[in-house]
C-alpha cells in the first residue's frame, strides 16, 4: 500500500513539474511574439529621400509614430524603423523597392515610373497646375485621390495618403526671368514630368536624384536644377547657386505608398488603422508645409540666393511656354487624365472664389 502511494505521488509530482514547464514555454513564446498588450509585433520598414524636419519627413516620422500607436492592442502590432533622406532606397530607386516589397511603406515619385499605366498619374507632373494648397489638399482627399489611388493598384501599389513636400522652383548660376534664359542649359530635373518641362523651355534635363545636385553644381556638370526651396535650404544648395525663381512652378506631394501584397496580408483594423495614421500624419506635415514654404524662401533671401518674381507679363510667358503640356497629357492618358484635369479645375474654382 505504502508502495502505491509513493509511485502514485511521484507521478503526481511529476505531472505538476511537466505542467509547470509547459507553462513556462507558452509564456515566453507569447512574449517573444506578441506585443506588450495586443497581438504580435511586425517590424515594418519606412523609407523615404528627405531630411525628416522636412514636411515631407514630418509626415513619414509622424506616420510612423501613429502607426505603432494605432496598432499597439490590435491583432498586429506595426513596429515601424524609419530610414530618412535617403539612407535605404533613394527617390529614383524607391519605385522599385516598393513594388519587390524591400520596404513596406515609402515615398513615390511619379517621375521615376514608366509605362502606359502611369500616364493618368502623371499630372502631378504639369506645371502651374493647382493655384493654391487649399485646392490641392482638397482635389487630394477627394474623388481625385481616390481615382489617383485606384490607379496605382492596378500597378500593384497602395496609396494610403499623401506626403506634402511644397513649391518647386528653378535655380541656377545666372538670372532666371523668362523661358529664353534657361535655353540651352543643362538642368537637373526630378523625373519626366520634369524633363519635358524643361525640354518645353528650351533646356537640356538631367535626371539625378537630389543628392547628386550640390557635387554636380560645384563641378558645373549641370548649370542649375529644379527643385523646392526647402529642398535648396535642407541640402545646403545655396552654397553652389545664385538665382531662382519665386514663381510655383509646381506645388507637389509625393504619394505615401505600402507594397501592395504586405497590405493584402494586414487585417482589416490593422489596414484602418494605418490609414487613420496617415490621416492624422498629413494634418500634422501640411501645416508644417504652409508656415514652412515663406520661410525657406526668406532663408535662400539671407544665405544671398536671388528668387526673381515674374511680372505679369513674363509670367504669362513661362505658362504659354508649357501649354500644350495639358493636351498632350489629355492624350496619353484618356479619359481618367480628362477626368482628373477636370478635378483640378473644380478645386482651383472653389477655392479662387474663396
Amino acid at each position: 500500500m505504502k508502495k502505491r502511494l509513493a509511485v502514485l505521488f511521484l507521478f503526481i509530482t511529476l505531472s505538476v513539474l511537466l505542467l509547470m514547464g509547459c507553462g513556462s514555454d507558452g509564456g515566453e513564446t507569447s512574449a517573444s511574439n506578441n506585443g506588450s498588450a495586443g497581438g504580435k509585433e511586425q517590424n515594418i520598414r519606412i523609407a523615404y529621400n528627405l531630411p525628416p524636419e522636412h514636411a515631407t519627413g514630418i509626415y513619414f516620422e509622424t506616420l510612423a509614430e501613429e502607426i505603432e500607436n494605432r496598432t499597439e492592442n490590435l491583432s498586429i502590432h506595426l513596429k515601424p524603423q524609419v530610414f530618412p533622406n535617403g539612407q535605404l532606397y533613394n527617390d529614383s530607386e524607391l519605385p522599385d523597392a516598393l513594388t519587390n516589397g524591400a520596404v513596406e511603406i515609402g515615398q513615390l515619385n511619379i517621375g521615376f515610373l514608366a509605362g502606359s499605366q502611369t500616364e493618368p498619374l502623371r499630372v502631378t507632373d504639369l506645371p502651374f497646375l493647382f493655384n493654391s494648397l487649399e485646392a490641392q489638399w482638397a482635389a487630394e482627399d477627394g474623388e481625385y485621390g481616390e481615382l489617383y489611388g485606384e490607379q496605382l493598384e492596378t500597378m500593384g501599389m497602395k496609396l494610403i495618403g499623401w506626403a506634402p513636400y511644397g513649391t518647386v522652383e528653378l535655380y541656377g548660376n545666372k538670372p532666371i526671368k523668362t523661358p529664353d534664359d534657361l535655353k540651352g542649359l543643362k538642368l537637373r530635373a526630378f523625373g519626366q514630368g520634369a524633363a519635358l518641362f524643361l525640354e518645353e523651355i528650351g533646356a537640356s534635363p538631367v535626371s539625378i536624384s537630389s543628392q547628386e545636385i550640390y557635387q554636380s553644381m560645384e563641378h558645373g556638370t549641370i548649370d542649375g536644377f529644379m527643385t523646392g526651396p526647402s529642398s535648396v535650404v535642407e541640402r545646403g544648395l545655396y552654397e553652389v547657386t545664385t538665382y531662382g525663381t519665386d514663381m510655383t512652378v509646381m506645388q507637389i506631394s509625393f504619394q505615401s505608398i505600402a507594397n501592395i501584397n504586405w497590405w493584402n496580408s494586414l487585417p482589416e483594423d490593422v489596414q484602418q488603422a494605418v490609414i487613420e495614421a496617415s490621416y492624422s500624419a498629413q494634418e500634422v506635415a501640411r501645416q508644417a508645409e504652409a508656415e514652412a514654404d515663406a520661410e525657406y524662401k526668406q532663408k535662400l533671401t539671407t544665405e544671398g540666393v536671388e528668387q526673381y518674381q515674374p511680372t505679369d507679363e513674363e509670367y504669362q510667358q513661362w505658362v504659354e511656354t508649357v501649354s500644350d503640356r495639358q493636351e498632350v497629357y489629355k492624350e496619353k492618358s484618356g479619359e481618367l487624365g480628362e477626368r482628373l484635369l477636370e478635378l483640378v479645375e473644380e478645386a482651383n474654382e472653389q477655392y479662387l472664389s474663396e
